[in-house]
């Protein structure tokens, strides 16, 4: 395996991170995670949109690569991969302790790549904690903390399932764990809205922008759960697997093959 570390391409046994690298030690850093299918990097746009967004949330001055879509398609191939998953991790560095830290910190930038997971229909179980709080930065970036999602992965883990429903703090439906959600109901496709806490995903975004360009409404509100409890499928969406029907819900199972679900994954599959 090859990665790319601050301007090097490195073995992961030659690479290292000073153990006071503030994103070890306090999750100050971000990072973006993107579909690279035969040397195209999929939505780079909307990827450097949001990370750029939040590195100025941060007050991050990443010295990042000019060409990261050529970089990464670079780093696919010296790993011998046509269909990878690429991982792009910028934090503020080392420099000083406590929240403060010290001044002019060098970012370190991190790129690796891996082998793009096959896809598998999983079964989702609502989980009560953590919450989505729709203020925090978590709600807007991919921040290296994650210890939310990790949490609430286990606990669907331990009920049985594949993938966590997180809600909002006020009992809204937000989000899978590492996934936005849309389900079918009749005929009205329905998603939680960004105020429950709800990441705003690039492929959420892509298909709601698509499916407004098509003028086809799609149901876009804070949900009660049991507006999920009661549809007919649902879909998990994000850079990765693009769009998947999940196979159950808290143990009931779902459709796969509904003509909206059809609809949907067509749409993903054309929007930019």
């Amino acid at each position: 395996m090859t990665l790319w570390l601050d301007g090097a391409y490195l073995d992961p046994a030659d690479a290292s991170v000073n153990v006071a690298d503030r994103g070890f030690l306090l999750g100050d850093g971000l990072f973006e995670t993107m579909r690279l299918e035969a040397g195209v990097l999929r939505r780079w746009a909307r990827h450097e949109k949001r990370l750029t967004a939040g590195l100025d949330a941060l007050g991050i001055a990443a010295d990042l690569p000019s060409d990261i879509p050529a970089l990464a398609a670079d780093l696919a191939n010296r790993n011998g991969l046509d269909r990878a998953v690429i991982r792009l991790t910028i934090t503020r560095g080392s420099g000083g302790r406590g929240l403060d830290g010290a001044s002019g910190t060098k970012p370190c930038v991190l790129m690796t790549a891996g082998a793009l997971p096959e896809r598998s229909a999983p079964a989702l179980v609502l989980v009560n904690a953590p919450r989505r709080a729709p203020l925090t930065l978590a709600a807007h970036f991919k921040m290296i903390g994650y210890g939310d999602n990790v949490f609430a992965r286990r606990e669907a883990r331990a009920k049985g399932g594949d993938m966590a429903v997180m809600l909002s703090p006020d009992g809204h439906v937000a989000c899978a764990d590492s996934a936005n959600l849309f389900w079918v109901t009749g005929r009205t496709v329905f998603t939680p809205s960004l105020d429950t806490g709800a990441l705003n995903g690039t492929t959420r975004a892509a298909i709601l922008e698509e499916c407004a360009r098509r003028n086809l409404h799609i149901e876009e509100d804070a949900l009660r759960p049991e507006s999920l409890a009661s549809a007919e499928a649902v879909l998990v969406t994000n850079a990765l697997w693009g769009v998947m029907p999940a196979a159950s819900l808290g143990g009931r199972a779902l459709k796969s093959e509904h003509a909206l679900v059809r609809l949907i994954q067509a749409i993903e599959s054309e929007a930019e």
